[in-house]
């Protein structure tokens, strides 16, 4: 049976974001290639983190929304944006090495798009077994649980099929097998982070904008895997990648009909605010139909301008043309790691009043 996020929160309209926030100025601590659990044993670390974590938590909880998430302090201050994405898990499962030269994916998307990253969205390779090695996932959500006054969403930071597509291997010689090996790796830690408390587990994975058609099979494949027997509501979020990357690079179009047909999860997340909520984004829900719950991405994490919440109830009306009120929820389009923090405030606070406008419609 389909958990529904409205249910989970007794209201119509449930309001979260993806993953990362921009972390407090004053936190200056990186974790790199180091384990969490070894890092807060160190007294200054622990105590920086846990309170940057509460105050990532205390502006989305200030700025009204029901679920926030642990802001992924996790991710280390990089110019090059968001390059923690793929270095947490390239640094921490074991068989990868992470290697001193920028990653050849960036070959095949162009300076314009590379120059952002400034290198730092590093080469990864497969030199052995994959395994959970210094994850941790669980940790970083207790850790963020533990000084939030209501639950956390978790949040997988970059999954199995989107770091797959990243690496070079040069240990399975076999798609298929280390695929595999990551899911199971992945499956582990989301079912430590069930016994650790978590009610609602996000999977963030852009696997099939980096594969091609004839791949995607193999993606439903790997994302399922990844998620079985995990007891929680389950949300998979696939955006158009963070900032820096070109507006509308994921083509929904290509592969809605495998995430509604074939990927067992509660709830799928798109952005839609950055593309200007395409119709014919929306239509595939009418077009694939399941009992699947929407979240609508209705902030632009490449945009520095603060939404009016008039205009998200504009984009959110679309989605109800094709799904019932309770299946919708409302979200960011992408991590808000790069923005300035009180525009990051200013998007979410716009978010939450556009939920209360639509719950007074529709309630």
């Amino acid at each position: 049976m389909t958990r529904r996020l409205s249910d989970h929160f007794g209201h119509l309209f449930p309001t979260t974001a993806v993953g990362s926030y921009p972390r407090p100025k004053w936190n200056t601590f990186d974790l790199g290639g180091e384990d969490i659990r070894v890092a807060m044993r160190r007294g200054d670390f622990a105590e920086a983190y846990s309170d940057g974590v509460r105050a990532m938590i205390g502006d989305q909880i200030d700025a009204g929304l029901d679920l926030p998430t642990d802001g992924h302090l996790w991710y280390d201050r990089h110019e090059g944006f968001i390059s923690s994405f793929l270095l947490y898990p390239a640094y921490h499962l074991d068989g990868i090495t992470v290697q001193p030269a920028p990653n050849h994916l960036f070959d095949l998307f162009g300076t314009e798009t590379a120059a952002p990253f400034a290198g730092t969205w590093s080469e990864t390779t497969v030199d052995g077994p994959i395994g959970r090695g210094t994850m941790h996932l669980a940790d970083l959500w207790r850790t963020a649980r533990a000084v939030s006054p209501r639950t956390v969403k978790f949040c997988s930071g970059m999954g199995p099929a989107n770091l797959a597509g990243w690496l070079t291997d040069r240990h399975y010689h076999d798609k298929k097998a280390l695929y595999r090996d990551l899911a199971a790796a992945y499956n582990a830690e989301f079912k430590d982070a069930v016994a650790a408390g978590v009610e609602v587990l996000q999977l963030d994975d852009v696997g099939f904008t980096l594969h091609q058609p004839e791949d995607y099979p193999l993606v439903v494949e790997t994302l399922n895997q990844a998620l079985e027997g995990v007891e929680a509501l389950t949300i998979f979020h696939i955006c158009h990648l963070a900032s820096g990357v070109p507006v509308g690079i994921t083509p929904y179009a290509g592969f809605h009909e495998l995430v509604a047909n074939e990927l067992q999860v509660d709830a799928v997340e798109y952005a839609f605010a950055e593309t200007g909520f395409p119709d014919d984004d929306f239509d595939l829900w009418s077009r694939y139909p399941s009992d699947k719950g929407i979240g609508v991405g209705c902030i632009d994490i490449k945009r520095l301008v603060v939404e009016t919440p008039d205009a998200i109830v504009a984009g959110v009306r679309k989605a109800l043309e094709h799904v019932s009120p309770d299946r919708v929820h409302l979200t960011s389009d992408c991590g808000l790691f790069s923005l300035p923090r009180p525009m990051a405030r200013g998007k979410l606070v716009s978010m939450a009043a556009a939920a209360e406008q639509l719950r007074a419609e529709f309630s």
